[in-house]
Order: structure tokens, then sequence, then C-alpha cells
């Protein structure tokens, strides 16, 4: 099975009407999408086990990887070496 890597620059977060509106990221078990941030990443959380977010924890890198299985949406917690927090919905789709 090829494994395929889709890339997305996790740097601007929407603001509609003053409320913080989170993003969505699609993944599934074929393509490992790889999220880029603009601080290395200190720690990186999926809320269920249906994600996976992968990311360099011995040595700090701007990257990290996030691949799904079918199920539930769910979210995604990365923070950064200087404290910046990023939050997102995640969701599983068959075809990216």
């Amino acid at each position: 099975m090829k494994t395929y890597i889709i890339a997305i620059m996790a740097f601007c977060t929407n603001h509609i009407m003053g409320q913080h509106q989170l993003d969505t990221i699609y993944a599934n078990d074929t393509k490992k999408v790889a999220l880029f941030f603009p601080e290395p990443i200190r720690q990186g959380i999926t809320g269920s086990d249906n994600f996976v977010f992968t990311y360099n924890r011995e040595k700090e890198q701007y990257f990290g990887l996030l691949q799904a299985k079918p199920g539930k949406e769910s979210n995604l917690l990365v923070v950064n070496r200087n404290g910046s927090i990023y939050s997102y919905i995640v969701r599983y789709k068959a075809q990216l």
C-alpha cells in the first residue's frame, strides 16, 4: 500500500464576529497529512484513538503527521515551544 503525504500550513486561525472558529482538517488511513507550524512542536494531543498525530519528541521540529481511521470527528491540540496553542477539528474522509 502506498502512503501519500498532504501538507497543510498551520499558520492562520479564523475569527468570525469575535468568536473563534476552529479549522477542520481531514485525514484518512492511506494518506498522512503533514502539519507545519511557525515554531517547533512541544506537544500534540488527539481526542480520539482513531486519530494519530506523530511528531519528533526527541528533537523539536516544525512539523507533525496526522493519520485517521474511520470514526467520529475529534480534535487536535498542538502546543509549540513558545507556548502558542493550535486547536483543530479533525475528521476522517475516505477521499482527500
